[in-house]
C-alpha cells in the first residue's frame, strides 16, 4: 500500500530537470497497557514528512522527520529535526549513501535490534528488544547530529558513523555562536564517537560485525539472522570495555543515566549482553514472536546487594486485520524494573 495521508504528493520541479517529492505518511494506535499494577488506556497519532528528490545527474537526496520531532521553538535544548538531533537528511549515488541527523551507529546499521513486541512495540516494557549500542540511537545524543556512511561492494555492506565531538548548549538564542560548545570538559560529550561495521547476506542468512569507540569505552558486537521457511531467528553477542554505568556520569543513557531502575554504584561497568529472538509468520496473517536478552555488569567489590545480570524476555502475537491495520499484544518481563513486575499490552495499530 502506498502510505499517504495526502491524496496526492507535492511534486516540485527543480532547475536542470530534477524533481522532488514531499509525501506525508503516518501511524496511530489505540489499546490497553498493563504496568504490573493496573491497566490504562493508551493511544497516539503521528504524521511523518518524507522528502525525496533526484538531480539530473542521478544523485538521490532526501530526508524524513515526524511532526512531533519539530519542537525546537518550545524547547530550544530539546531534540528536533531543525537541530539535526531528530529526523535525518541524506544524499546517495555511486559513491554510496551519506546520512546525517538522528541516525543509528554503523554497528546498529549492520546488525539492528531484536524484533519489537506488542501493540506499543516494546515501549511499555522499556524496549527490551533494543541492543545497547555504545554510539548512535540516543546514547550520545548530546553531541547533536551523527553522520552515517553506507557502501556495498560485492555483496558486502560497509558502514561508518561519526559524531562531531561538540554539544548543543542553547540556553542562548538559537543561531548565536554561544549555542555550541566545542570544548566541553565532560569527556563523554567532547570526545568524538565513531563506529565501523560490515554485514554480509548469503541466501537466507545475514551476519554483521561492528566496533565502536567513545572516549575510553568501546564495544564489539556480532549478530546474525537466519530465515528458515516461516521462521526467522536472530541472535547477537556484545562485549563492552570501560563502559561506565555507575553513578551520575554513566555512559548508558536511560533518561536518568542509570541502569534501568537501578542506581548502580560507582565503578560499575557494562560487561556484555547477548540474546536471541524467534519470529513465526503464518499464511493467515498471524505472527508470533519471542525474545530473550541478558545484560551482565562488572560490579565493584563493595557493591552490596546489586545483581550482576539482568534478564528480559517476552512473547508477542499479531494479526493482520486488513491492509494497514494490525491487532497486536505482548507479555514481557524486564528485570531492569526494580519491582520485577510482568507487563502486558494489547491494541490496534494503524499505518497510513
Amino acid at each position: 500500500m502506498k502510505k499517504l495521508l495526502l491524496a496526492t504528493s507535492a511534486l516540485v520541479a527543480l532547475a536542470g530537470g530534477a524533481s522532488a517529492e514531499v509525501a506525508v505518511t503516518g501511524d496511530g494506535r489505540m489499546g490497553l497497557v498493563y504496568d504490573g499494577d493496573s491497566a490504562q488506556f493508551s493511544s497516539r497519532a503521528r504524521a511523518k514528512f518524507n522528502l525525496t528528490g533526484e538531480t539530473d545527474s542521478g544523485l538521490s537526496f532526501g530526508g524524513a522527520f515526524r511532526v512531533d520531532e519539530e519542537n525546537y521553538s518550545a524547547n530550544p535544548e530539546g531534540r528536533s529535526a531543525a537541530h539535526g538531533t531528530d529526523g535525518y537528511v541524506f544524499i546517495s549515488g555511486s559513491f554510496g549513501k551519506l546520512s546525517m541527523g538522528d541516525v543509528v551507529s554503523a554497528s546498529e546499521a549492520a546488525i539492528g535490534d531484536l524484533p519489537e513486541l506488542g501493540y506499543t512495540a516494546g515501549e511499555f516494557a522499556a524496549d527490551p528488544e533494543e541492543i545497547d549500542y555504545l554510539t548512535g540511537d540516543g546514547q550520545n545524543e548530546e553531541q547533536g547530529p551523527t553522520a552515517l556512511y553506507e557502501y556495498t561492494i560485492s555483496g558486502v555492506k560497509l558502514f561508518a558513523s561519526l559524531s562531531d565531538g561538540s554539544r548543543r548548549n542553547c540556553d542562548a538564542t538559537i543561531g548565536s555562536e554561544d549555542c555550541y560548545d566545542f570544548a566541553d570538559d565532560d569527556a563523554d560529550v567532547s570526545d568524538m564517537a565513531y563506529s565501523l561495521a560490515a554485514a554480509y547476506e548469503f541466501g537466507a542468512y545475514n551476519v554483521g560485525l561492528g566496533y565502536a569507540k567513545w572516549g575510553d569505552a568501546s564495544e564489539i558486537v556480532l549478530g546474525g539472522t537466519a530465515a528458515i521457511d516461516a521462521f526467522k531467528i536472530k541472535a547477537f553477542y556484545a562485549m563492552y570495555d570501560d563502559r561506565d554505568v555507575g553513578g551520575p556520569d554513566s555512559d548508558l543513557n536511560n533518561d536518568d543515566e542509570d541502569f534501568g531502575d537501578f542506581d548502580l554504584p560507582l565503578g560499575s561497568n557494562y560487561d556484555k549482553s547477548y540474546g536471541v529472538s524467534v519470529e513465526y509468520a503464518m499464511s493467515n496473517g498471524i505472527g508470533l514472536q519471542a525474545l530473550w536478552m541478558t545484560r551482565e555488569i562488572d560490579l565493584p567489590a563493595a557493591a552490596g546487594d546489586f545483581e550482576e545480570s539482568y534478564d528480559a524476555y517476552g512473547i508477542g502475537a499479531s494479526y493482520e486485520l486488513g491492509t494497514g491495520v494490525t491487532l497486536a499484544g505482548a507479555i514481557i518481563k524486564n528485570e531492569l524494573f526494580a519491582e520485577n513486575e510482568t507487563r502486558a499490552d494489547m491494541g490496534v495499530k494503524f499505518s497510513f
